[in-house]
């Protein structure tokens, strides 16, 4: 008896567990982008990145006044090669991921939760830098330089429009 209630017992929790791990929209965490079957690209793209320290070395102070919004999809290439990237990012800087929020959107670039309502996504990823006055800026799909270097123009206030924008 004691085997049996052991087992179930094992057989809910590793069930559970799980379907943290297991839903392709909504609102995810930096972990489920490491351990989701769903994302099993995630980590070695991170690994795989070669960050750009002749820009990182420049003063970055500025993104902890930032909220930064990742809309993506796990299905899609640019996601695939981005997020992870900016991840790496922002791992480095020390951004704390209480400033950070990742929706997981479908192919139609919606959410059952409806998370990107308003918020004008067109392609995948796209990154929004939020402060205390709304939306300050946003990357779309991937840098016009590079990641590093855009997000420096951004939190400096440079002037910096990203690739799809038009007045």
């Amino acid at each position: 008896m004691k085997k049996f209630i052991l087992f179930t017992t094992l057989l809910f929790l590793g069930c559970s567990s799980n379907e943290k791990y297991s839903s392709n929209e909504g609102i995810v965490s930096i972990d489920y982008l490491f351990n989701s079957k769903n994302t099993q690209w995630f980590e070695n793209n991170y690994e795989s990145y070669n960050l750009d320290i002749n820009t990182l070395n420049n003063d970055f102070s500025n993104i902890y006044e930032y909220q930064i919004e990742i809309y993506m999809n796990t299905k899609c290439h640019d996601s695939e090669r981005e997020v992870p990237r900016l991840i790496k990012i922002l791992d480095e800087l020390n951004f704390s991921e209480d400033n950070l929020k990742i929706v997981l959107l479908n192919s139609e670039k919606k959410s059952s939760g409806g998370y990107e309502n308003g918020k004008n996504i067109t392609n995948t990823p796209t990154f929004i830098f939020l402060n205390e006055s709304g939306e300050k800026n946003r990357i779309v799909e991937f840098p016009l330089e590079n990641l590093e270097k855009d997000i420096l123009n951004i939190i400096n206030n440079k002037d910096y429009k990203h690739v799809y924008y038009s007045e």
